[in-house]
């Protein structure tokens, strides 16, 4: 469920991360029917003789067996299909206690779920854990951060329309700092003013933070206010410190959202959101969730702000 969060003229919208729009994907395993005295024996016998659960964690061992008529009857889940066929698992069991067993192929989901929603549609197909996790939780603005995010965001806005003054393609990005509530830096696209493919906006913020940062870092006088955060941001902020990431934790604000390239340059500079006005079928949060992809070593919250 999206939450709509007013700051002044913009009304900011958190944009899913992928897991909460994956749907449904399921894996055949064998499980097998047993009296409830035998739960702990037989899952003994499995950790021991069978291949272990890969990737699926997630999925409860045992649950009640609701369609044998018994309703103190079990079913319990052996291994996945995929790594032993029905006639290796016979062999393995062919000479144990467990020789007579009924088995049967059934479905189990094969990616953990994200969200309740998920979480209620998975058990259907069977018993799984969920854990909601703590990203999920609902975003909470107070006044001062929501004059912050407004004014970052009109800074973009005027930088952008002072652009669409030249030749150069009509973006600009603001990168501010939340603890201090301040403009670190602001840049505008200039790949034609430049002839350089690559003078992106959001690229020409990063570099003007690294600029700030060997100004720093070489003794040169420099805001203390603006500089980068350079732990990360659960532990104990000083700006003295080095060694960090460039960005890391920082407010990012555009007006166009932010290409593949530009995403991943992100990404690489961890920082802490984004928050962006124009959205893009082709761009890095809308079609490729590069802010939340497992694959990737940083994720980020994004957000788009509609002008109310």
């Amino acid at each position: 469920m999206a939450h709509h969060i007013e700051c002044g003229k913009y009304t900011v919208e958190r944009i899913p991360y992928a897991e909460e729009q994956q749907e449904l994907v399921t894996e055949d395993v064998f499980i097998a029917r047993i009296a409830p005295l035998q739960t702990s024996h037989i899952l003994q016998f499995a950790g021991k003789s069978l291949p272990k659960l890969d990737g699926i964690e997630h999925v409860k061992r045992v649950k009640r067996d609701t369609q044998a008529g018994n309703t103190n009857g079990l079913l319990v889940v052996l291994c996945q299909c995929k790594y032993l066929d029905r006639s290796q698992l016979d062999a393995v069991i062919q000479d144990t206690e467990w020789a007579d067993l009924e088995i049967l192929i059934v479905k189990v989901p094969s990616n953990p779920p994200y969200t309740s929603v998920q979480f209620e549609q998975w058990s259907q197909v069977w018993p799984v854990t969920y854990r909601p996790p703590l990203k999920l939780k609902k975003p909470e603005f107070s006044s001062d951060e929501r004059e912050y995010i407004e004014m970052c965001l009109q800074t973009a806005m005027q930088l952008k329309s002072k652009a669409t003054d030249t030749e150069n393609r009509a973006n600009a990005v603001v990168m501010g700092k939340l603890q201090t509530r301040k403009i670190v830096a602001q840049a505008a696209d200039t790949t034609l003013e430049s002839c350089h493919p690559l003078r992106h906006a959001i690229m020409n913020c990063i570099a003007l933070v690294a600029d700030r940062e060997v100004a720093r870092l070489t003794a040169e006088p420099v805001d203390d206010d603006n500089t980068v955060p350079m732990k990360r941001p659960h532990e104990p902020f000083n700006d003295q410190d080095v060694g960090g990431y460039l960005c890391e934790g920082l407010d990012v604000f555009a007006v166009k959202e932010p290409c593949v390239m530009c995403t991943m340059a992100l990404v690489h500079s961890r920082i802490g959101r984004l928050f962006f006005v124009e959205q893009s079928h082709n761009g890095g949060i809308s079609r490729y969730a590069m802010h939340s992809h497992k694959a990737l070593n940083h994720n980020f919250t994004a957000f788009i702000c509609h002008l109310s």
